[in-house]
């Protein structure tokens, strides 16, 4: 969706600068635990234990950053490198998210009220 006035466009900038430091924290969790990265592994798991899994390689990475504990070998958590995505083109695997009038209406509200 594009821009309509300023407020519209700083909740965009606001929202870019969020998901860019969510996908590097993904990025580095993913790289200190292979098995949750899509190259190195994948859970066979019931949804439960994978869940459990999840929960706890997230808490054991924390306590990781926390502590300065480093990553194993030259990969530093930064993105995949061939992922070439553009935080400026839209998403296509959430293009139908965006046309959902129940999701533009509370986008909407989120501007009015904090932008």
């Amino acid at each position: 969706m594009q821009p309509g006035n300023r407020n519209q466009v700083n909740y965009n900038n606001s929202h870019k600068r969020t998901r860019v430091i969510v996908e590097q924290t993904f990025g580095l969790w993913k790289s200190r635990f292979r098995c949750l990265h899509k190259s190195g592994g994948n859970l066979c798991y019931t949804p439960q234990k994978c869940g459990k899994i999840v929960s706890a390689t997230m808490l054991l990475h924390n306590y990781c950053v926390r502590r300065r504990i480093p990553l194993i070998g030259e990969d530093h958590g930064d993105e995949d490198p061939n992922n070439e995505d553009d935080p400026d083109d839209p998403d296509p695997q959430h293009e139908g998210i965006r046309n959902v009038p129940a999701a533009r209406a509370k986008r909407q509200r989120i501007v009015q009220d904090y932008f």
